[in-house]
């Protein structure tokens, strides 16, 4: 398949802005099908029969406060279209309720201001325009839902005390709900299907789940809306034991330490391929210091390179702060479900002038956009490689830790672990150089392990779209900038 509107790789590195021009990747972005032609895929006695196109998803999360232009819903055009430019087809919208972010006043409200409507009505129109419009884009919506109760001022805590157990966390100022009581479970989970039938969205991330409200009232709305024919994924924050509820978790990865908190740039610390064949850290978090020995068993894993929670737990903002390996090797061509905060693909400025500053409140720079187009531009084309690959990249096994991930060798063991990625006779090798100076890599082709065989191919240089070598060689040679990474196709010679 042929590249539209590519930059040479060396424009790229010199840091030259080019304004308004350089890679569309929308073009490589799967229809949106109607859910009668939409497949579930099961893996019996386990996790959810999930739609098939979970395996494409590439999910960046979303404020629409600080994120659009206006501030609001009207402005969302630019946020649409440049997320469909970037390749990405699944948005994460932090709470769009009434009230603040993560303390609002329940499922059931939007926010007057962000739709700029007074009544009801036209508030689930101005969310129902929005999700239409990115549809167009092939971009599917998934709303955060807040589980833990709601702001101290709510009028629902007045209607129905009986719902609440009583106050929360201090630094929640709200209550808590109750999740014994049958009659708010049962409310909650209408609540969640009216909620998709009005706005036609694709699903919801629960926010605390599967902890305060477990998994039932997010299980009842799933089943409801599939018997209304409504095919919709649910993807919790903390590692879970899915329950048949949640397709996958936010935080599959997850450091112990005094409590848990994510690092989406973990195998910059670990190797890469151990911790997928081992499970290793993937999966549910006992509160003990401990994950469960059942790690890495699901099919599906997200690795959250940074979300609202980032700079707040980590106390520095974004993840990858321009660095290409992070953002390639760890999330973009390792076999998870990439999810990140809007602003990462170009570096957006972050404010540490707040304490304790959460990522969801940083304003969006679109001039930063511009500005860091070199960076930009090389996201897209690792973007546009994982598109053009889906049998290699959307290979989602029933078990994680059999995904097609394999140790390539090369003559710098002291960098991190190169790996590749294969099917149908072909592989995919990707080799960062963390190190401080540009270095020439010898990679060893496993032949037989990635299923090649015995047969002549071809190597291609994907960043730099230029063929290396044919025939049977039995390395790449390559060589590879300082903070770069090298990604390399190895494929059976066409006759």
């Amino acid at each position: 398949m042929l590249h539209k509107m590519l930059l040479p790789l060396a424009l790229l590195l010199a840091g030259t802005a080019v304004p308004g021009a350089g890679i569309d990747n929308s073009d490589l972005i799967p229809a949106i099908l109607p859910d009668s032609e939409v497949r579930l895929e099961a893996v019996p006695g386990r996790s959810p029969a999930s739609p098939d196109w979970v395996k494409s998803l590439i999910i960046v999360e979303v404020n629409v406060e600080t994120a659009s232009p206006t501030g609001n819903f009207s402005g969302m055009e630019k946020v649409l279209d440049h997320l469909a430019e970037t390749g990405v087809n699944g948005i994460w919208l932090t709470p769009i309720n009434e009230g603040v972010q993560y303390g609002n006043n329940g499922v059931h409200t939007l926010n007057r201001a962000l739709t700029n409507r007074d009544k009801a009505e036209e508030r689930w129109a101005v969310v129902k325009q929005f999700v239409d419009a990115a549809h167009r884009r092939n971009i599917r919506v998934f709303v955060d839902v807040v589980s833990w109760g709601v702001t101290k001022t709510a009028p629902l805590y007045k209607e129905k005390p009986e719902w609440f157990s009583g106050p929360a966390h201090p630094a929640w100022q709200g209550w808590d709900w109750n999740w014994k009581n049958p009659e708010l479970n049962e409310w909650f989970a209408s609540r969640l299907v009216d909620f998709i039938l009005l706005t036609g969205a694709d699903g919801f991330r629960a926010d605390c789940a599967p902890f305060s409200a477990g998994y039932g009232p997010y299980r009842t709305a799933r089943e409801r809306l599939l018997s209304f024919g409504r095919k919709i994924i649910l993807f919790g924050e903390n590692g879970s034991t899915r329950e048949k509820t949640f397709d996958f978790d936010q935080n599959a990865f997850m450091l112990p330490h005094k409590k848990p908190r994510m690092r989406g740039d973990v195998f910059m610390e670990k190797n890469i391929v151990d911790m997928i064949k081992n499970g290793e850290e993937l999966g549910w978090f006992d509160g003990r210091g401990a994950f469960s020995e059942n790690g890495g068993n699901e099919r599906f894993y997200a690795l959250t390179l940074s979300s609202h929670d980032s700079a707040h737990s980590d106390k520095r903002g974004y993840t990858a702060a321009g660095n290409p390996i992070t953002f390639g090797y760890g999330m973009i061509f390792a076999p998870f479900i990439p999810i990140w905060y809007i602003g990462e693909e170009w570096n957006n400025p972050y404010s540490r002038q707040i304490p304790s500053y959460w990522l969801w409140a940083n304003r969006i720079d679109w001039r930063k956009r511009e500005e860091n187009r070199d960076f930009y531009e090389l996201v897209k084309r690792m973007i546009r490689i994982r598109r053009q690959y889906p049998e290699i990249f959307e290979e989602f096994p029933a078990s994680h830790r059999n995904a097609n991930i394999l140790k390539v060798q090369t003559n710098h063991p002291e960098l991190l672990q190169a790996y590749a990625r294969y099917r149908n006779r072909s592989a995919i090798f990707v080799v960062p150089n963390n190190g401080t100076e540009t270095a020439k890599f010898r990679i060893t082709i496993p032949y037989k392990e990635t299923g090649i065989g015995d047969t002549d191919v071809t190597v291609t240089d994907l960043l730099n779209e230029k063929q290396l070598d044919s025939g049977r060689p039995e390395a790449i040679e390559a060589e590879i900038p300082a903070g770069m990474l090298g990604v390399y196709l190895v494929t059976m010679q066409k006759k």
